[in-house]
């Protein structure tokens, strides 16, 4: 994030005003009108800067790692996080919201630690471009159901995610802690239980016949490539 300043156009507005009115009450033609009128115009200017101060708003800039996949990747982690900023408006429980907030908060210094260091890129790929949109996908599901939690099966689809997402802050917070300290982690219980809300309740696609295999013989072959690639699931493998 960065600080930037809105600039208002209403003092200029206002000090061209004063020196209209001016122009039309007495007329200006001679030196000292001019001046009056210069002085009208500088005096609506500062009323104007004290009716319309500049405004400091902090915006998110454009990545700046150096490398242009990187770059894509945070981009679009970042939009990620905006649609999970949409769903927590819609969800009521106040423990879950703070909790997404922390998660988001967690993420977009993980951003930050990759954009500083793009060459970690190989630890965070999978975590990106699974992790990410898969916890996306349960609060956005979690959000469909804010209207209808008054028990039965939706009460207990809710229940369920809240759980998912304690295993989903642990993991964020180590995978930081992780990056802070140069060193590989092991996520994989959190990302089991994380995986197993995915495949249950309808809230992800079955498996296509025969991705148990291709999945399972892959698997080591992977994780020899990307450190992370043993740590999920299926469900990767973009």
């Amino acid at each position: 994030m960065e600080k930037r300043t809105i600039r208002s156009g209403a003092p200029f507005g206002m000090a061209g005003a004063f020196v209209l009115v001016y122009a039309a009450a007495f007329g200006i033609g001679t030196a000292v009108s001019y001046a009056l009128a210069a002085a009208l115009g500088v005096a609506g200017w500062l009323v104007g800067r004290r009716l319309f101060p500049d405004q400091v708003v902090e915006v998110e800039r454009a990545p700046r790692s150096g490398s242009a996949e990187v770059d894509a990747l945070i981009q679009e982690a970042r939009a990620q996080l905006a649609e999970i900023g949409k769903a927590n408006e819609a969800i009521a429980d106040p423990q879950l919201s703070a909790q997404i907030d922390d998660i988001g908060e967690t993420c977009r210094q993980i951003l930050l630690r990759l954009e500083e260091q793009p060459g970690m890129l190989g630890q965070l790929r999978t975590f990106l471009r699974y992790y990410l949109p898969a916890t996306l996908k349960l609060l956005q599901a979690r959000a469909r159901l804010e209207g209808e939690i008054t028990g039965g099966q939706s009460a207990q689809i809710a229940a369920r995610i809240a759980q998912a997402m304690e295993a989903v802050q642990s993991a964020f917070h180590k995978q930081l802690e992780a990056l802070n300290a140069y060193r590989f982690i092991n996520l994989e219980s959190e990302m089991d239980v994380l995986s197993d809300m995915l495949r249950s309740d309808g809230l992800s696609a079955d498996s296509p016949a025969g991705a148990d295999e291709e999945w399972a013989g892959g698997q080591g072959q992977a994780a020899q490539e990307d450190p992370f690639a043993g740590l999920f699931t299926k469900g990767e493998g973009k």
